[in-house]
Order: structure tokens, then sequence, then C-alpha cells
């Protein structure tokens, strides 16, 4: 018999996850925040986390841990785990609504072009016309992405946006091509001593040759074709109790979209990447949270545990997978599942990669705690060969984040910044997919909400994410160098 007899496999924490009736209740429940001050602090609070089944809100790392902890659980936890804590959240049912949100969601005829839209968390359904709407409202510039099927048998879709083929072609005497050095000469979006030499030595070219033999030419630069633009990957929602990644994510489509006719940086680097935008990874999961349980994070796949179902796609990518920083147990918030892509979100969104081949960067938005992450984290004795590029790319969209709104987010890879996590998306992206600029972010906050980030929230960070977002756009465009199309 598998009752609850096994400490293993207590799955007491699992509120009701089978009675749809009822909406999940954390009465007395605390968010406690650990100071892990050792190596020897950090595995004891590892194996009290694995003992009682608690739900981690931050990764497990030396400096600070963010725990969830039953009341029931409060005196056992005080007894194991000898680090100092402090109380982070009094009582989680008080953040948590009453009713399913589901319920008290009403279907409005919502106007997606009016950040009002980002006032509020919105349901699958509502995300999903979100996304029907923006390709219906701009065939030109959008066109529809199927990624594949969940468990329960719902479509992964997203958006395709890029705008190449409204770009104004230009006759010269060396052929048709974009010519981009007019904007890119008062480009100011990521602009440095590269650029001043760049225009300069260009300028003195030009200089030589109208003396030399009349009026200059234009240069041709770099370019790709057309019809294989590099892809920038983005999508939100592997874990479905972080709201907040879906609603910034459906921001950043709405800004590229809205934006491409008359920002200069928006039309710049909707017109040389393909942006594909995936609001949703994890749709069962995320509906479960809105129809049963608030605090759900894996998928809704069966285990080997009927009553413990669930994988953590970000702990089951196939680079390394199962080497450390995941859990065997099916009850587990961080189960890493029987084999790797074994979660079919996370096998969906590889394959697509891997039939995709040109895809240089991927963004893949997570809460909370404000960090700008980079490969590696299964191995920590690993560093990327394009480490200094992916790095700087990181700190230009951390620098461009800040200034919007003031947020600092720290910026550096998984294992530098955090602690040994395998099984990742990035990690595998970035040493089996080829995509060198891979990236996981954690939005906002860094602990007085987590998970449950006020509403009022949501848009000054999706503004600071948009901002981030082109800036690393066209740091890749330029580091790259990426410019223009042939035709």
């Amino acid at each position: 018999m598998c009752r609850l007899l096994s400490p293993t496999f207590n799955n007491q924490n699992n509120h009701n996850y089978n009675d749809v009736s009822t909406y999940a209740r954390f009465d007395d429940e605390q968010v406690l925040r650990v100071d892990v001050t050792d190596l020897a602090q950090l595995k004891q609070l590892e194996q009290t986390v694995e003992k009682h089944n608690l739900d981690l809100w931050s990764n497990l790392r030396i400096g600070t841990v963010d725990v969830r902890v039953p009341a029931s659980k409060m005196n056992d936890f005080g007894t194991e785990v000898w680090s100092q804590s402090s109380v982070m959240i009094p009582n989680l049912q008080e953040l948590i609504p009453e009713q399913p949100p589901a319920q008290l969601h009403t279907q409005n005829e919502w106007n997606f072009t009016d950040n009002a839209f980002w006032l509020d968390y919105h349901d699958m359904a509502t995300l999903n016309n979100f996304t029907e709407s923006m390709i219906q409202a701009h065939p030109k510039l959008v066109s529809r992405v199927s990624i594949g099927q969940t468990y329960e048998g719902r479509e992964i879709f997203g958006m395709s946006i890029h705008g190449y083929r409204n770009r104004k072609k230009k006759e010269t005497n060396i052929g048709e091509y974009y010519d981009e050095r007019e904007e890119d000469e008062k480009d100011d979006d990521d602009g440095g001593a590269d650029d001043l030499e760049e225009v300069g030595f260009e300028a003195k070219i030009k200089s030589w040759w109208s003396w030399l033999f009349g009026p200059a030419r234009a240069f041709k630069k770099p370019s790709r074709p057309s019809k294989h633009p590099k892809t920038i990957i983005i999508h939100a929602g592997q874990h479905a109790r972080e709201w907040i990644g879906p609603a910034v994510v459906t921001y950043i489509a709405k800004e590229l979209i809205l934006g491409y006719p008359s920002n200069k940086k928006i039309k710049r680097v909707v017109d040389q990447f393909e942006f594909i935008i995936v609001p949703v990874l994890n749709a069962d999961g995320y509906v479960y949270t809105w129809e049963t349980n608030r605090m759900w994070r894996k998928n809704r796949q069966p285990t080997s545990i009927p009553f413990c179902p669930g994988i953590d796609s970000n702990r089951n990518w196939g680079y390394l997978w199962n080497t450390g920083g995941s859990s065997p147990n099916p009850c587990n918030e961080g189960y890493h599942g029987p084999e790797a892509f074994a979660a079919l979100e996370a096998k969906m969104m590889a394959d697509f990669i891997t039939k995709k081949k040109n895809v240089v960067g991927y963004l893949d938005f997570h809460a909370y705690s404000q960090l700008w992450m980079s490969p590696f984290g299964a191995d920590c004795s690993q560093t990327p060969k394009d480490d200094e590029d992916i790095i700087e790319g990181g700190m230009v969209a951390a620098k461009s984040l800040y200034d919007v709104h003031n947020k600092k987010f720290v910026v550096g890879s998984v294992c530098k910044i955090i602690y040994q996590a395998s099984g990742g998306s990035i990690d595998w992206t970035y040493a089996e997919g080829k995509v060198k600029y891979s990236y996981g972010i954690e939005l906002r906050d860094t602990g007085r909400y987590g998970f449950l980030l006020p509403e009022s929230e949501i848009l000054p960070s999706s503004e600071e994410t948009m901002a981030a977002v082109v800036s690393l756009a066209s740091f890749i465009r330029k580091r790259e160098k990426l410019w223009g199309h042939k035709y």
C-alpha cells in the first residue's frame, strides 16, 4: 500500500488537489526566509525540505532561501533547521481568494491596445483570446505559431512577429537592399565607442571615394536572407503559479506589434528578428491555478504516485538531467520526472527550437527574485564559450530595465547567482539547441509577495521588461553583425 506512511511521499501539502469543487486553502501557512551561511546549513535545509515535502519559493543557495511551511510542520522545521529565519508572509491565505479566480473572472470585451488590460491578471481563455486577436488584427506583421499539445489536450500556441516584408527596398548601383545606415547613425539604444568608430571609419572611406571617383556609392552591410531571419523565442508560464510571467510577455507582444509603425527602435529589431512569443507554456498547470490551487507549480501529467501528479518541466530538459538541484520525489514541487523530456512542455519547446535551427535568443520568464540568469546550472564547473557576450547582453538588458523604474536585477550564471539546478531550459537551449543568448529571467519582486505579486505591479514590471528586451535585441543585432536584409 502506498498511503501516507513514508515522509518521503507525504502529500499533506497538496490541498484537495483532486476536489475541483473547492479552492485550496493555506490558512496559517507562512513563507519563511532562511539565512543560509554555509554548505552544511544548506544541506540540512535541503534534507528537511525533501523529508517534509516543503514548497521552496526560491532556489536552494548559500544566502537567503524562501520556503512555505504549513502550521503543522512549523515545530519540526524549527527543530531541524538551525539557521536563522524571518517571516516574509505570516498567513498565506490572506493573499489568496476564497473562491477560484476562474469563477470570479468575467469575460469582458477587452481592448488589447489599452494598458488597462495589464491592470489585472487573466485566465487562460482570455490570454488565448489576446493572442488570436493580435494575429487577426495584424496579419501582415503577426502569424500564428503552434508549439504542441499538453497532456490534457490544450494547444500551446503563440505569435510570430516579424516585419521584414513591409520594409521598403532601395535601388542603388550595387543592387537592391534595405539601407539602415542613416538609422544606425542616429541609434542611441545601446550606442558607445564601437558605434562612433564605425561611423567615423565609414565617413572617411566615403570622403576618400568621393575625392577620387566622385559621389560615394552606398555601402552594403552584412545581411541575412529575408526568408530566414534569426529568431528570438520568448515565453513564460513553465511554472503555473508565476502569473506575472504571462502578463509581462503579453505586454511585450503588444508593444512590439503596436510600436512597429512609429517606434524606430522597435521597428529595427522587429525587421531584423522573428520574435516567437508564447505567453503560457504550461497551460494545464496555469488553468489549474485558476480553478483549484493557486500555488500549483508543475504540469498535470500523471506520475508513479497517483495522488501526486505533475512534473516540473524546468527540471526536465535533457542537458545533464538529474545531476543535482531537483527531486526524484513525485510529490515534490521540483520533481524532475522519470526521464529527460518526459514533460510534454519541455519536449515540445525543445523540438520546436531544433526544427527552427536559426534561434539566436531564448528568454524564459519566471518569478520571482529579480535575476537575469545565464547558463550553466547543472555543472557549475562549466562556463559557456560565449560567456563574455552572454553576460554583456544580460548587463545591457538589466541596465535598460533599471532605467525605467529603478529596479535592480542581478546578472550572472545560474550556478553563480543561486545554486546548482539541473534540467533547466537555458542549459539545454545553449548547449544542445545552440541558442547563444539563452536567459532565464526571474521577475519582480524580491520576496515581499513572491508568487502573489499584486496587480498594481503588473504594468510597471511589464514596462521595464519591455525596455530590457528591446535593448537586448539591439545588442544581439550589433554584436552578431546582423544588419539589414537582402530582398
